[in-house]
């Protein structure tokens, strides 16, 4: 895992920690990214929580929570597959 996802996973624990949830996240799957402007990465990430309907909530606040990462940015978050307690979810992660 590079340093940036290990970052991210962290951010997301983090994240909802602070909703009163616990969760587990593992990154499925890395891949670089670039537009004419920035580069950066998309992580799929996937979300194993203890609570159904906290998770629920986490997830739907999850586009607009501030997710602050030194050096980067988290510029788009969506839900992928959500399943019982469980989610997959997507992060584009641009360099600042």
């Amino acid at each position: 895992m590079t340093s940036l996802a290990h970052n991210v996973v962290r951010l997301l624990r983090r994240s909802a920690t602070g909703q009163s949830l616990t969760i587990a996240a593992e990154v499925i799957r890395e891949r670089p990214w670039s537009s004419a402007l920035f580069v950066g990465a998309r992580l799929t990430i996937s979300i194993a929580g203890e609570d159904d309907a906290r998770l629920d909530d986490w997830l739907i606040a999850l586009p607009e929570i501030d997710l602050p990462l030194s050096g980067h940015f988290v510029a788009s978050a969506e839900v992928v597959e959500r399943r019982a307690n469980a989610a997959t979810i997507e992060l584009l992660v641009v360099e600042d």
